[in-house]
């Protein structure tokens, strides 16, 4: 078995139901993408300013606009926590609200405002996680999709070097990669 088939084994099915991300029309679509903000965060560092690394402080995630998870973000996250971080799950309105927030899940209620999202989460070091068609292509750093009925994601790979996170490779072995500038090997 290669590395890159145990890595993906790892990544998507410990302490989740064996066939969650086999079978997602027998659970809810923002029920896995909620314990995905999770996984991602296992291979993502964010510059010291951050703080992630502080447990005293809390892990945020933050969801701009139209909330399509309901209460699914705050029902995983009350009990899980994130990099040995309690979870806090904000829902913010305005784009200067989030300066406070570690990941940013940017729903398509918010397509008209993208692009200012986008500058200013980049200022702040904010992993941006969308899940519109198209919004990888415009800057968002992770964007969830449905192929032959899976949740899958997508990754703008020069969007992330602009952004001041880094990323694990292995995490780009499972990702559609996404560089709108074209291929620049």
């Amino acid at each position: 078995m290669s590395i890159r088939v145990i890595f993906i084994i790892l990544f998507f099915c410990i302490g989740i139901p064996a066939d969650l991300f086999c079978q997602i029309s027998e659970y809810d679509e923002y029920t896995v993408k909620a314990v995905f903000l999770e996984r991602f965060t296992r291979f993502i560092e964010w510059p010291p300013d951050r703080k992630v690394d502080d447990i005293s402080k809390p892990f945020v995630i933050a969801v701009i606009g139209k909330n399509p998870f309901g209460s699914k973000l705050d029902n995983i996250y009350s009990k899980r926590k994130i990099r040995d971080k309690r979870v806090k799950v904000i829902y913010i309105s305005r784009v200067s609200q989030i300066a406070d927030s570690h990941i940013l899940f940017i729903p398509v209620s918010e397509k008209k405002r993208l692009q200012s999202i986008i500058s200013y989460s980049k200022e702040k070091h904010v992993l941006t996680i969308g899940d519109s068609n198209g919004f990888a292509e415009k800057g968002v750093l992770f964007n969830f999709y449905t192929a032959s009925n899976q949740i899958k994601f997508e990754i703008n790979e020069k969007a992330v070097r602009g952004s001041g996170l880094s990323i694990n490779y292995l995490l780009l072995n499972v990702a559609r990669v996404v560089d709108p500038a074209g291929d620049s090997k």
